[in-house]
């Protein structure tokens, strides 16, 4: 299915005639549609699901009210009610192999009678009678109302089955919709209605006041639990408008600075903490700086006094060599003269020894310009190559951890300039709480309203058990005739072939929805490695996941973002299961993740999760980088522009700026 065009008129915040063009190109599937909360996004995801479902589809505000009382709400306020509210939806579908255009026109108006609803399908440009009078059930044929939850939906949705308290139930009602067992249900359910009324045949008249009277009870039963169910869907919708109203209040209230004012104290520490550890460093850097550090400045001219000092130390050993070698040498030429030498011989060693003393007296006869001791030039060696490089690896150690200190003060300065005052954060801050607690009774009435259910359904079960056993111990007492008793047994038997027949068919094909409910979930997982696991018992429907190290891996030990990464794996492996080639349309659809996990929604799950894909945004979710990432993958965008002096919303092309 292709859907191609979009049509509203005076529906809801539309005044007037708004279109909007769905068609995506090859290979670009999203149709993106901005809007600020209370905009209308989810009014026109309400919108398809009403053309196509009428009284059965799941609205978001309706709650417990009538169906034709909605309609009459649902129509503009400035429209006139006799002229009423209309949907079109254009779209295509294969049948039979080949490809047919679709007009599907759901109009309603206030007439005498009071609300007129009409419905009227064109097909391949014609009027379509047939289809006209049974869209329910060629719709129901093709994408039922139980299961387009798992095509339509928003970040409300994505955010219960998140928590976990429904996500079994959940789970289960698609999983018994998606491969039609709602027929076995209903089968099972007629059968028991046979035995009852085989049973009641032979029945005496007290069994008989006993049997109705237990039918009355069911049937009080039966209505109280419609009525829980009722207003469970009702609270679930009042929960979800209220965890709108808290998100709302949570932006408000960070975008006023409320976190930074909560964090306030916290930052005043840590100021004072940075300040301290800047002082003990330029204390540090001082005691440094008055020691030997600022010599790194003459590192040159020290080398050149070192050298210096060295020669001179040398000139000085030259000149006592010198001193001695003449000593020696007046020595020895007395003892030859003394042993006789020839005078020639005497003179010759004299001249050769001369010449030597000479040649050694050069080194000797240059200046001393420092006059420096010897130990100079170790000292300057080791103040060179060891203390000065130490010293000046702390210095820089000791600059970097100053610098780094800085940069935090003048941060933690600059967060503690923006902390708004105490008096301007007050009224945000008690809306918040006040929003908060609304949400968390609301929740808590809804938990109530559960564990009224769960009683109704207990005592119900009791009382079913109750009155089939009336009617088969009186039966055994009075049949007089095998066929009732064969009628109850055969009845009984296929009920018990329906059981197993329905837990095989479970069994058969939880494996394949694991298999792509996983493959969803590493997908979209920024940690690839953390789930390697997924399986559905089929006889409760609670999912388990097996981490890395082989061990069940309880949901409260992902992040609140990783839980809603496997919600929308759950609802994107249910809807490839399907093998239903339906659009994808996701209202408010990023949430409360954080940018890591939107980024892999962005890059990974919107561009693949249908052949046609709308998403309906805020301001603060798709924009900037995720809209850049996003691009490539859309084929057009629209704005929905809000009057609030008008009450009115216009559909325009284009994206917030």
């Amino acid at each position: 299915m292709i859907l191609d065009t979009l049509i509203l008129e005076n529906f809801g915040a539309y005044a007037g005639i708004q279109r909007a063009e769905l068609t995506p190109d090859p290979g670009r599937p999203v149709i993106l549609f901005g809007g600020m909360n209370g905009g209308g996004k989810t009014t026109m995801l309400d919108a398809v699901q009403l053309v196509f479902y009428g009284a059965r589809a799941r609205i978001s505000n309706r709650g417990k009210q009538p169906y034709k009382d909605y309609l009459r709400d649902s129509i503009h306020r400035g429209a006139d009610l006799s002229e009423g509210a209309s949907i079109t939806l254009r779209f295509r579908r294969m049948m039979d192999g080949e490809s047919h255009s679709f007009e599907l026109c759901r109009s309603w108006r206030v007439g005498i009678k009071g609300i007129e609803e009409t419905v009227r399908v064109r097909r391949d440009g014609l009027p379509d009678d047939m289809f006209t009078a049974h869209w329910d059930e060629v719709i129901d044929a093709y994408l039922p109302s139980s299961i387009a939850h798992l095509f339509f939906f928003d970040g409300e949705q994505i955010m219960e089955l998140a928590e976990g308290g429904h996500a079994a139930e959940i789970l289960g009602t698609a999983i018994h919709s998606l491969l039609g067992l709602d027929l076995v249900d209903r089968l099972e359910v007629d059968l028991k209605v046979l035995e009852r009324r085989k049973r009641s045949e032979g029945l005496n008249d007290e069994s008989l006041a006993d049997l109705a009277a237990g039918r009355l009870e069911l049937a009080q039963l039966d209505r109280e639990q419609e009525q829980a169910a009722n207003e469970e869907g009702r609270l679930v919708n009042e929960a979800g408008r209220l965890a709108k109203e808290v998100a709302a209040a949570e932006d408000k209230f960070r975008a006023e600075g409320g976190e930074l004012y909560e964090q306030r104290s916290g930052m005043e520490v840590s100021l004072a903490g940075h300040k301290a550890k800047r002082s003990t460093a330029e204390a540090s850097l001082r005691e440094l700086v008055a020691g030997p550090l600022p010599l790194v400045l003459l590192r040159d001219q020290l080398r050149a006094v070192q050298r210096q000092s060295q020669h001179e130390r040398e000139i000085r050993h030259a000149r006592t060599l010198v001193e001695a070698l003449e000593d020696r040498d007046q020595q020895v030429l007395g003892a030859l003269q003394i042993e006789g030498l020839p005078a020639a011989a005497t003179e010759a060693l004299h001249r050769a020894l001369a010449e030597d003393r000479s040649r050694r007296s050069g080194l000797s006869k240059e200046p001393l310009l420092l006059d420096s001791p010897d130990e100079l030039a170790p000292h300057l060696d080791h103040l060179i190559s060891v203390v000065l490089p130490s010293q000046e690896g702390q210095a820089k150690k000791l600059l970097a951890e100053i610098n780094a200190l800085d940069e935090h003060v003048a941060r933690v300065e600059s967060d503690l300039d923006r902390v708004p005052a105490a008096d301007r954060i007050a009224a945000i801050q008690n809306d918040l709480n006040l929003a908060r607690a609304a949400h968390t009774e609301k929740l808590a009435e809804l938990q109530l309203l559960k564990v009224k259910r769960d009683h109704l359904a207990k005592r119900r079960a009791d009382l079913e058990v109750r009155v089939d056993r009336i009617g088969a111990d009186q039966f055994d007492q009075v049949v007089a005739r095998d066929d009732r008793d064969r009628i109850l047994k055969h009845s009984a038997k296929v009920r018990g072939t329906l059981e197993i027949f329905r837990n095989q068919i479970v069994k058969r094909h939880t494996s394949n929805m694991e298999t792509l409910m996983l493959e969803s979930f590493q997908k979209l997982l920024r940690k690839a490695e953390l789930v390697k696991a997924l399986s559905i018992n089929p006889g409760t429907f609670e999912v388990t996941l097996t981490g890395r190290d082989g061990k069940d891996l309880p949901f409260d030990r992902l992040s609140a973002g990783e839980r809603q990464l496997l919600a929308t794996s759950m609802l994107w492996g249910l809807a490839r299961a399907s093998g239903r080639p339906i659009p994808t349309i996701i209202d408010t659809p990023l949430g409360r993740l954080d940018s890591e996990h939107r980024k892999h929604l962005i890059d990974r799950y919107f561009p693949s999760a249908s052949h046609q894909v709308l998403l309906l945004s805020t301001d603060e979710e798709i924009a900037s980088d995720y809209l850049e990432s996003l691009r490539p993958a859309i084929t057009r965008t629209y704005m929905l522009d809000h009057d609030e002096s008008k009450g009115s919303t216009t559909i325009k092309e284009g994206y917030f700026a």
